[in-house]
């Protein structure tokens, strides 16, 4: 047989290939060096999608895991909210707390901006004098700008960095801030997406503002999750490029489109410093990019930081522990790193052991490893792996595996759908596979 001639690669080829391998491996260093910045929302996030809410008694022990895995700056609630004189449970919760002498050091609450009266004095918001009243620290303030809210007038705008700014300078007049000191005042684009395409220089505009004032921080989210990355990318250097050095920026993606957790790394990539995000992934709609699969892809890439910041080996049993709270269930089992398959392996060629380049092995996040078996394509380590797992601790031959996966081909053409992946089903097919032929 005469060999195939392996072409060359030509130079131009070459010279293409080359320029986006040192790119991919530049963003693979900035990821390795980033030490990101993390607001935890475990304690209002996923009350705000889940169909019982929270009782005060679930926000203690919130705090608690959220406290556990390492979080030092955490959100103890909501107060701009729908109904603002009625008490919520973030309000009771607050208001215990301080009662308690609680130690609130890097505790936050959302708010939003305040108003003129007639007379142009500034009237707080209720959302404001609730930060003040319940002794929090720290706040983020919600804002809407898209033209749906600040109508695209001369006017309109002016009114509104006015608003904005008498606001801020309320609340660094009014707050007291972690040990007595000046608060963190972070301002948040709730409509983001809507207010960029429509006029990305007011969005610019916005932000340029903040860089002269005492910010600590700006944020945005994708609250409908409709972004792709290359779009949330763009804004975060757009906002980034405003701020001054010592600003954070930080983001928050909902599940919409499926790109959540990309758009978290492509913001990183493009200047943001972290996210603001709840642990687990229960939060509006069908839930958000959280915090914990974040410390796990940043660990996966080889990031030392989050270890170092984070108890990382005990991230799978505190997310699995907060979404019982939240919905007195585990996570879907499907969910990606902290859903119960995650590391269920189903063919040993996916099994991530660490041996391979960007594996993240189950025994850095606290998941318990295991097998799946799945009849098209187990192949019989997974097969014995399983058989241990349901009890069969006799040694099991390769004839039998063998026959176990003969059996279920079987099976399947002749119309059988079984879940030999349940116990009864696996041992009936085991016991099948150690009958005479």
């Amino acid at each position: 047989m005469t060999p195939y001639p392996i072409p060359p690669l030509s130079a131009q080829s070459r010279a293409t290939c080359t320029a986006r391998i040192a790119e991919m491996e530049n963003k693979t260093t900035f990821l390795q060096g980033v030490d990101p910045v993390l607001l935890d929302l475990s304690l209002r996030e996923p009350a705000v999608g889940i169909p019982m809410g929270h009782t005060v008694e679930n926000k203690y022990q919130l705090l608690q895991l959220a406290r556990e895995m390492g979080f030092t700056d955490i959100l103890l609630g909501t107060f701009d909210v729908s109904l603002p004189e009625v008490p919520q449970v973030d309000d009771v919760f607050a208001q215990q707390l301080k009662a308690s002498g609680a130690d609130l050091t890097g505790c936050f609450a959302f708010a939003t901006i305040g108003t003129f009266q007639p007379n142009g004095d500034f009237q707080p918001d209720l959302s404001m004098t609730k930060l003040v009243d319940y002794g929090i620290p720290n706040t983020i303030l919600d804002i809407d700008v898209s033209r749906a809210f600040v109508a695209p007038t001369p006017q309109a705008r002016q009114s509104f960095i006015d608003r904005l700014v008498a606001s801020i300078q309320w609340l660094y007049a009014n707050l007291r801030g972690d040990r007595s000191g000046p608060p963190r005042i972070y301002i948040n684009y709730q409509d983001m997406p809507d207010a960029f395409y429509e006029d990305w220089e007011w969005v610019a505009t916005i932000a340029a503002v903040l860089a002269q004032q005492p910010v600590a921080a700006a944020a945005f989210e994708d609250g409908r999750g409709t972004s792709f990355p290359f779009q949330v990318g763009t804004m975060t250097a757009v906002v980034r490029a405003q701020l001054r050095p010592d600003q954070r920026l930080l983001v928050h993606m909902h599940v919409g489109c499926g790109m959540e957790n990309a758009n978290l790394i492509e913001a990183l990539l493009n200047g943001a410093d972290g996210v603001w995000a709840g642990f687990a992934r229960e939060a509006a709609t069908i839930g958000h990019a959280p915090s914990s699969e974040l410390l796990a892809n940043l660990a996966r890439i080889g990031n030392q930081n989050v270890a170092r910041r984070y108890r990382l080996e005990r991230l799978y049993p505190v997310v699995q522990a907060m979404t019982r709270i939240n919905t007195l269930e585990a996570e879907p089992n499907d969910f990606p790193v902290i859903g119960a398959n995650a590391y269920r392996t189903m063919l040993t060629f996916f099994e991530q052991t660490g041996a391979t380049w960007m594996d993240l092995p189950p025994q850095r996040i606290g998941a318990p490893a295991g097998w799946r078996v799945a009849p098209v394509a187990s192949d019989t380590p997974v097969i014995a792996g399983r058989l241990a797992e349901c009890g069969i601790i006799e040694p099991v031959s390769q004839g039998v595996l063998d026959r176990m996966r003969v059996l279920m081909r079987q099976d399947m053409i002749a119309g059988q759908r079984i879940a030999y992946d349940d116990p009864p089903n696996l041992i009936a097919l085991y016991r099948r596979a150690l009958a005479p032929q």
